[in-house]
């Protein structure tokens, strides 16, 4: 029979030598899903793209129809290639071809200065619409 010991303040084992400090890269899946299922909150998704259409990192993709100003978008750079849709037409999956290179839609950039004179209503349009 086994032996259970409880650790109440961690354990710090000995071990000779350092970590190595080294980065690893991890390799980008060609193919990228949305879900409108992932995202709580959104009951009726509306798709703004069309199978074949070329976006943007941060390209609207779809939005919730019961909230029409959030909108939801590409994670990466590429091709709609498919669209799947479950009964009733409902959104279940928008499928995206990466590019090897992920290019990004271009949004306002403000310095500190002007962040602090923003109001609240021209930061929340900026975080909602961009």
């Amino acid at each position: 029979m086994s032996q259970i010991i409880k650790l109440r303040k961690g354990f710090d084992i000995k071990l000779v030598g350092k970590a190595e400090k080294k980065m690893s890269g991890t390799p980008q899946p060609e193919l990228f899903a949305v879900k409108p299922s992932d995202f709580i909150g959104i009951q009726r998704p509306k798709l703004i793209v069309e199978m074949g259409q070329n976006v943007k990192a941060g390209t609207p993709l779809l939005f919730d129809k019961k909230a029409e100003s959030i909108i939801y978008c590409s994670p990466v750079s590429g091709e709609i290639v498919d669209i799947i849709r479950g009964e009733k037409r409902k959104l279940l999956e928008v499928r995206i071809l990466a590019d090897k290179e992920i290019e990004y839609e271009n949004f306002n950039k403000y310095s500190v200065s002007e962040i602090l004179n923003l109001t609240k209503e021209e930061a929340i349009n900026q975080l909602l619409i961009g």
